[in-house]
């Protein structure tokens, strides 16, 4: 066992490839979630059109998720990375050049966010599957690599994108879709540069699923059969509904004249900030949290206190108010995704990584839209008030789910033996050096 002050082992050079090109596609993430929105009110004020922009982002994760798991797992991740991010780097260089010529309108803005959305979904399951193939399968490892992407993902895409997308949508629509074009072919090109080979995940032959619709669903049943996995995916998923919910009415409680808050609309933009300064320091303290207790204990903790202070923005709900919770809950979100994100490769083998993975996000993500228009039938009916409340407690059952079917017992009974992680290796090939000892969030 190491000594406690030992300084762990570096993560590697291809590991910091990988962590690059995931910094510059999540700022241009950042420049086009914060850019894409303000575009859109200057070419339409319908709410049923900003809406469909807004589900357009959502619908390749219901619709794609899990085919695209299978074929993740079947492809070579890193050039899977690749050839999305092209393709995204295309797709934000035509829209460029509709809006230097005029010719850019919503619905080339949903379409937009449709397509985007499809090579995002590819992406981030490659992205995810890739980790420990880099630096292998040790909860340690993983987790300090995954408390390091979350951190770059929240400087990136949180801090950094933002206020960076206003100064371009001033300079015009063209800048604000031309400069993530430009930041997407950097990480393109840093993934080519930076890790050479290949990396496809070993498939057993005695365990390979033939037919179609066994590759499609097989991440779904290996999810909802693990005693382990299967009540974090509820857990997650009730959570991911009373967030999603959260986010629906949040802007018109503190958001306009008559809301509770008052606040502008730029003010509501600053105070946005502390979310990812919140996220940051997250980051940091997750590896020294959980070198003193438990993961499953850090887990609840993190998931319980999140939720009860999910009631300040209703009994506070300035913009000090909301700058706080949103600084106080970040940090215990990152923490919480850190162990979530390192227990999935530790419990699955790597060749089923992507379809587990795509798996874990239909599930998901499919409750964000449904928790949204849930919540905004609900507060039409109970008022906004009710909604908060109920967010409040659907969070508590599920860290209470998670509390009481998921003991750090049963996390450690069920990872792999480090015989199976060995023989479930992903071995680089074409000059890339070995994978190290072999073997993700957020929604």
């Amino acid at each position: 066992m190491p000594a406690p002050h030992a300084t762990p082992p570096p993560l590697g050079r291809r590991f910091g490839a990988h962590l690059s090109a995931v910094g510059l596609a999540n700022l241009a993430d950042g420049l086009v979630a914060t850019a894409v929105p303000l575009i859109a009110i200057s070419l339409t004020r319908s709410p049923a059109l900003i809406g469909l922009l807004t589900a357009a982002v959502w619908v390749p994760w219901l619709v794609l998720g899990l085919p695209a798991g299978v074929l993740v797992d079947r492809w070579d991740r890193r050039r899977t990375m690749v050839v999305a991010l092209s393709i995204r780097a295309l797709l934000l260089g035509a829209a460029a050049v509709l809006a230097l010529t005029g010719q850019l309108t919503i619905w080339w803005l949903v379409g937009l966010a449709l397509t985007y959305g499809i090579t995002e979904v590819f992406t981030d399951l490659a992205a995810q599957a890739q980790v420990p193939a880099l630096v292998g399968r040790r909860a340690s490892t993983l987790q300090r690599a995954n408390a390091r992407l979350l951190a770059v993902e929240q400087i990136a895409g949180g801090f950094i994108g933002p206020p960076l997308a206003g100064v371009l949508v001033a300079a015009g629509a063209a800048w604000a879709l031309g400069v993530p074009g430009a930041l997407v072919i950097g990480a393109a090109v840093t993934l080519l540069v930076g890790l050479g080979g290949r990396y496809v995940a070993t498939r057993p032959e005695q365990t390979e699923v033939t037919t179609a619709l066994g590759r499609v669903s097989e991440g779904m049943v290996i999810l909802w059969r693990h005693p382990v996995l299967r009540p974090m995916l509820i857990g997650g998923g009730m959570w991911n509904f009373a967030s999603a919910g959260f986010a629906a009415v949040i802007v018109l409680w503190l958001v306009g004249p008559g809301s509770a808050g008052g606040l502008s609309e730029r003010t509501y933009s600053l105070v946005l900030v502390a979310m990812p300064v919140g996220a940051v320091i997250g980051s940091w303290l997750a590896g020294r949290v959980l070198a003193r207790f438990t993961e499953m204990r850090v887990l609840v903790v993190c998931w319980g206190v999140n939720a009860v202070l999910n009631v300040v923005p209703l009994l506070w709900p300035g913009a000090l108010g909301f700058a706080l919770f949103l600084f106080l809950v970040a940090p215990l979100g990152v923490v919480g995704n850190v162990i979530s994100g390192s227990i999935r490769p530790r419990m699955v083998p790597e060749h089923v990584l992507g379809k587990v993975g795509g798996a874990a996000r239909v599930v998901g993500y499919g409750t964000m839209p449904i928790g949204a228009v849930v919540a905004g039938q609900a507060a039409e009916r109970f008022g906004i008030e009710a909604v908060l409340c109920g967010v409040v407690v659907i969070m508590l059952l599920a860290t209470a789910l998670v509390a009481v079917q998921v003991p750090q017992r049963l996390v450690d009974e069920h990872e792999l033996e480090p015989e199976e992680r060995a023989a479930e290796s992903q071995q680089p090939e074409s000059g890339a050096g070995p994978a190290g000892k072999s073997a993700q969030v957020a929604g």
